[in-house]
């Protein structure tokens, strides 16, 4: 393995982490987890708080919390489901809007660091991270957790969009 290569990817990894914390923060004033969760309530609706906090790595207690910022904010409802042992959760319209800014000021951080890169460089460039994407041994609560900043609908990899399919197909409990 070439020493160089992993350090500068190490490098280029926490960059790109860096500015998308900062993006978001700027975005919505609060937390990268506020930013997050907003991102995964509307990736999955009707989502708990329990698997929220699972995808975002935060305590029950954690995540019970950050729902009640969100919820005092107008940016989330709680929805109770057929089974009333369930509390789903679901994006108001202030929420959705929310969203939007966060996903457009992720795309103009990370867009600011490919600006050295030409056109090709950037199709390259896709085509290898997608390539280690593709590998990755994650599982699907790993997985969350590593995409929460994530646009779905620009994701390339079929293993999320099954997800979200399968998600969005899930009868509501």
């Amino acid at each position: 393995m070439n020493a160089q290569l992993v350090n500068l990817m190490g490098a280029a990894a926490i960059a790109v982490s860096d500015q998308i914390y900062a993006a978001t923060a700027m975005a919505t004033g609060q937390s990268p987890s506020f930013a997050a969760a907003l991102v995964i309530i509307d990736r999955y609706p009707r989502v708990t708080v329990d698997v929220l906090g699972q995808y975002l790595s935060l305590s029950q207690s954690g995540a019970a919390r950050l729902v009640e910022r969100l919820v005092g904010q107008d940016l989330v409802t709680r929805q109770r489901g057929e089974d009333k042992r369930f509390v789903y959760l679901q994006l108001t319209a202030a929420g959705q809007v929310r969203v939007q800014a966060i996903q457009q000021a992720r795309e103009e951080a990370v867009g600011q660091l490919l600006t050295p890169l030409t056109t090709a460089e950037q199709i390259q460039l896709l085509s290898l991270l997608t390539k280690l994407a593709n590998h990755s041994p994650l599982d699907d609560i790993a997985e969350e957790h590593l995409c929460r900043f994530c646009n779905i609908h620009l994701c390339p990899l079929p293993a999320c969009q099954e997800r979200v399919e399968q998600w969005q197909a899930a009868p509501t409990g």
